[in-house]
């Protein structure tokens, strides 16, 4: 008598996607293999928020998407690392501009510079950017756009095609020559502190920023006063503020309670204010941090990244250079005082630890009379942007 081998189970889609969420994605490419059904749902799952990391796999996704347009109309987020020019060939770059055109429905996207491992400060020796024409003339809108790749000042025309950016992310040092872009709806804004002064030119184009980080590398007091005077354009709308310092020289720079008092300055109604001092100072603070009161109406969170010691030999310590912040009662002291000073402040976090990955976290406690509330966990550096 004849037997007859079962047919595979098939499944329906919406089961086949059920399951394709829950599975890790790493075993997402294997489900690829079991059904048309399987294969449909892992890959419009694997093509809707793609990383694109190096060259190898720039080709790859390029292919892809080329051979299969309707990949790519479910992307949604891209982020991609590009290598320096010399390691594109001659179709790659025709080859990546027909990809992103194919991604109608793309509403952030990220582009970084990928370099592999290199001695010495090779990087700095090896050919730039690709030009900007490859993000130019596409059919998306874009919401948020975070740039680390192209220098900013080829990135006016593709800018200005993108009215609908809510959210610019610019990793550039001294001015962006984007000035005169208009960006209307832009309300989130990280730059350098050039580009900061720049955008504070006049201009036909006002701008109602609410959530701002600008970078201050190895900058002098007189430097970063001239930045605040920026800041002031921002006064009504802004209600988050991060400042991001980093240098290398000893001494730089205006000490962090003076930082904070011009931050009150000029725009005193903020809700959030952030300072990541990632400097290094030979001598040691023993006055208490921030000893004066600091005139911040509305405040509801502080977040500081003191500065650190510099280690015997020049490198880098995971030991404040306040003495009071040393300790965990040293910590939760400054806390009780800084509260007590703000009437507003519901969170105060003070940043620690080696690359500055730890927070210690002190909340009011909303029961008159009780002690603050403490918590220690990893910080995210960026808080500023999720500011209501």
């Amino acid at each position: 008598m004849a037997t007859h081998e079962p047919k595979p189970l098939a499944l329906p889609q919406e089961i086949c996607g059920i399951i394709c969420k829950e599975v890790g994605i790493e075993y997402v490419h294997n489900l690829c293999l079991l059904s048309h059904s399987f294969r449909h749902e892992a890959e419009r799952l694997l093509y809707v928020d793609p990383w694109v990391v190096g060259m190898r796999a720039v080709k790859s996704w390029c292919f892809a998407v080329n051979r299969r347009p309707y990949l790519a109309h479910g992307i949604q987020w891209l982020t991609i690392f590009l290598p320096p020019q010399l390691d594109f060939e001659a179709d790659d770059l025709t080859h990546l501009y027909s990809a992103l055109h194919h991604c109608v429905n793309l509403t952030e996207l990220y582009v970084h510079m990928h370099v592999p491992t290199l001695p010495g400060n090779a990087l700095a020796k090896i050919s730039n950017e690709v030009q900007a024409w490859i993000l130019e003339d596409h059919p998306f809108k874009l919401k948020s756009f975070k740039n680390s790749y192209f220098r900013p000042n080829t990135l006016a025309k593709f800018l200005r095609s993108q009215p609908t950016i809510k959210t610019l992310m610019l990793k550039n040092s001294g001015p962006a020559g984007i000035n005169d872009v208009p960006m209307p709806n832009l309300r989130n804004l990280e730059c350098s502190s050039g580009t900061l002064q720049e955008l504070s030119m006049p201009s036909w184009h006002p701008r109602r920023i609410t959530r701002l980080e600008y970078k201050l590398d190895c900058a002098s007091d007189v430097e970063e006063l001239g930045t605040f005077v920026a800041v002031t354009q921002f006064a009504e709308t802004l209600k988050s503020l991060s400042i991001y310092r980093h240098s290398t020289a000893n001494g730089r720079g205006l000490d962090v309670a003076v930082l904070a008092a011009c931050v009150a300055a000029q725009v005193p109604d903020i809700k959030f204010l952030q300072i990541l001092d990632r400097t290094m100072r030979s001598e040691t603070f023993h006055i208490p941090f921030l000893p004066f009161p600091i005139p911040l109406r509305r405040i509801e969170t502080l977040v500081f990244h003191p500065p650190v010691q510099r280690g015997a030999n020049g490198e880098i310590t995971d030991i404040s250079a306040y003495t009071e912040l040393r300790t965990q009662e040293g910590r939760k002291r400054t806390a009780e005082r800084i509260m007590e000073s703000l009437p507003t402040l519901k969170k105060f976090v003070l940043v620690g630890g080696l690359k500055g990955k730890r927070a210690y976290e002190f909340y009011r406690n909303e029961t008159p009379g009780e002690p603050i509330i403490e918590k220690e966990r990893y910080f995210n550096h960026l808080s500023w942007l999720a500011v209501r």
